[in-house]
């Protein structure tokens, strides 16, 4: 039975490996498709405590979390299928409440994330969450796109 509930859970590779194979979010991020390692970049996301995936009628539609790259300083991220925009305001609002409390829960001063100059969506999400534009960083993506530094302190 279906129950088009949304469901959080701890992030595991197996959700991230799913979500990988299934076609990107937005046309904009379908350059990166050709850039990813299914098995290998799922299982790198995977920190204790620091992810989490909405599943809906058992299938994840999204992951979100921070993935610890020095001291206190984490890098942010969300990967999804194309399911997540039937509920978009229910995924907004999931990571939005998770984002900060993991963040203090962890001791994290500084949360980043690279987003596409023509991803206007994501732009716009990462403002939503509190980040910060810092600057352009040119010929950045994995396809040579320009991509802006977002950034939130705690």
């Amino acid at each position: 039975m279906m129950d088009n509930i949304l469901h959080i859970v701890p992030y595991t590779a197996q959700h991230g490996q799913f979500i990988l194979s299934q076609q990107m979010n937005h046309k904009v991020l379908e350059a990166d498709r050709h850039y990813i390692n299914v098995d290998g970049d799922a299982k790198n996301l995977v920190q204790d405590h620091l992810a989490f995936t909405g599943i809906v009628n058992h299938e994840p539609i999204f992951a979100a979390g921070m993935k610890m790259i020095w001291g206190q300083v984490a890098e942010g991220w969300v990967i999804a299928t194309s399911e997540m925009w039937k509920h978009p305001l229910g995924v907004a609002k999931a990571i939005k409440k998770d984002f900060a409390r993991v963040a203090k829960e962890n001791n994290i001063a500084r949360v980043q994330s690279a987003i596409r100059k023509d991803f206007k969506e994501g732009l716009r999400f990462a403002e939503w969450l509190g980040l910060e534009k810092e600057g352009l960083m040119r010929k950045w993506g994995f396809d040579g796109s320009d991509q802006y530094m977002y950034a939130r302190l705690f």
